[in-house]
């Protein structure tokens, strides 16, 4: 019994911690739009920003990656 008032003890001032944060410090509401698309610039590579460089296979490892995989059958 003491483990569930001391449960319902610690919920409650967590959800009056939460009530006094989003009202003392809570930000403003924001009016835009929902769902925006961003706009990109054609002009950037994303696929190398992000480090997906395409590469030559010099040494053949990756070739020889791929043929080495096991592949399972798919159930039709």
């Amino acid at each position: 019994m003491e483990t569930l008032i001391a449960t319902f003890i610690v919920v409650c001032i967590s959800f009056v911690g939460f009530g006094v944060g989003v009202l003392f410090f809570g930000k403003t509401a924001s009016h835009d739009a929902c769902g925006k698309v961003p706009e990109i610039d054609p002009e950037e590579c994303l696929s190398q920003k992000a480090g997906l460089c395409p590469f030559e296979d010099d040494s053949g490892g990756l070739k020889m990656q791929r043929r080495a995989r096991i592949n399972y059958p798919t159930a039709q």
